[in-house]
């Protein structure tokens, strides 16, 4: 019956990583994305459609089989292959010009959707394996109270703790990925305090569900008790066995056990798919959750031999790297919804030199400036053209070094909505 339960929650145990190498070339991006080939299929096909067929690492060094994805990105809206968007668009002003690099993933999931298409995907695995068990143990005493606990309690439980599970998934990953006070052991405690948080809200479910009593729940809430330690008494408790339960618990077990093969759980898998329907991230996201032993590591590494003006991922030795640690294509509902971005400020020597005198409109300030610009409309962009001007005309026939921050603060006055 363990399967049984397992089936609704079910774990397998692997590290997958997805590396992605980004190289700008001029107005191209190109973009390559090598991942596990034990990715799920759904996150392949994603890959696929965006990128073509991709190509087998070489398996000559005994190592497991990658995919490799190519190809390349230009202009302000393109499709990653993650489920997600991305920019990479110089933007010209008339002081300078500004590089972005930008990609977004999972803000265009709709969560309440999904949790619904959710319970529709967890009914249907509870369905698979109802008629599996009616066709497996037809004639077993313990056919009645295998498909009662699975109907009355394990279904509507798993549903339920599917939702909590996915709140409280997704409020840690808002928490910091490494220690925010550098080197120190912040971080330990940080996940110290999230794990004994999880462990308190399965306690309480458990217990408020009648799966603990209120002794097993206080071993379990004191740290003095393992709930693997309890696992048979609770089941066979949950079956209605009583007396001498155990050796009839392993024997059920055994029977279990052996409707539950790997065939039998890609079928499980397989009716999640069809019942979620077009919900593809929800299929990612579920596979992802519910494999509570795979840990995914995303590194998304953009090459740059000047450093970036303004980013939030870590630029060292030419290279800009951000971080996930989960499935990319499940973003938004296994995580926030988040983004990679990157900018490069160019300014135009001689247009400055004429406006200020010199070149004073750079880094931070040229960004701002040249993304204002880009988004105004003609009226304000000539509101501006004649602030620029002016400070040309008042510097006009002297050596006057006039302020980039000051022209600065009024174009923004004009520049902004």
């Amino acid at each position: 019956m363990y399967r049984v339960a397992a089936a609704l929650l079910l774990t397998t145990g692997c590290s997958l990583h997805y590396d992605v190498t980004l190289t700008p070339d001029g107005e191209q991006l190109h973009r390559t994305t090598v991942v596990d080939v034990d990715i799920e299929p759904t996150e392949v096909d994603a890959l696929r459609r965006q990128f073509g067929a991709p190509k087998h690492s070489d398996t000559s060094k005994n190592e497991p089989i990658r995919l490799i994805f190519s190809g390349s990105h230009a202009g302000p809206d393109w499709a990653d292959g993650f489920g997600g968007r991305g920019s990479w668009t110089t933007y010209e002003s008339p002081l300078g010009s500004t590089q972005c690099f930008l990609e977004c993933l999972g803000g265009d999931v709709n969560v309440l959707d999904d949790l619904l298409a959710l319970q529709n995907g967890i009914d249907a695995i509870a369905s698979r394996i109802r008629r599996a068990l009616r066709t497996e143990l037809q004639g077993d005493p313990m056919l009645r109270p295998a498909i009662r606990l699975l109907d009355k309690r394990i279904a509507p439980d798993v549903r339920d703790a599917a939702v909590l599970g996915w709140a409280l998934l997704f409020s840690s990953k808002v928490l910091p990925g490494k220690d925010l006070t550098g080197t120190g052991p912040g971080r330990s405690r940080l996940l110290n305090h999230v794990e004994k948080k999880l462990q308190e809200a399965a306690i309480a479910f458990l217990w408020q569900r009648n799966w603990l009593t209120a002794s097993e729940a206080s071993l379990l809430a004191t740290g003095q008790a393992d709930i693997n330690d309890l696992g048979e008494r609770i089941l066979a408790r949950a079956l209605g066995l009583d007396g001498e339960w155990k050796p009839r618990l392993l024997d059920f077990q055994e029977r279990i056990d052996a409707i539950f093969t790997d065939d039998f759980n890609a079928e499980l898998t397989q009716a999640f798919i069809k019942a979620v329907g077009p919900h593809t991230r929800l299929a990612v996201a579920w596979a992802a959750t519910s494999a509570i032993l795979t840990s995914r590591t995303v590194t998304i590494s953009l090459t740059s031999a000047t450093p970036p003006t303004t980013t939030n991922g870590h630029w060292q030795d030419g290279v800009i790297e951000w971080e996930l640690d989960s499935a990319p294509f499940a973003a938004g509902l296994t995580a926030p919804p988040l983004c990679w971005a990157a900018t490069w400020a160019t300014p135009d020597e001689s247009a400055q030199a004429r406006v200020l005198g010199h070149t004073d409109l750079e880094a931070n300030d040229l960004v701002e400036f040249t993304l204002l610009w880009t988004d105004a409309s003609k009226a304000q962009r000539s509101d501006a053209t004649d602030i620029i001007e002016s400070f040309a005309k008042a510097r006009r026939g002297t050596e006057i070094r006039a302020s980039g921050t000051d022209l600065l603060a009024e174009c923004r006055r004009v520049l902004r909505p």
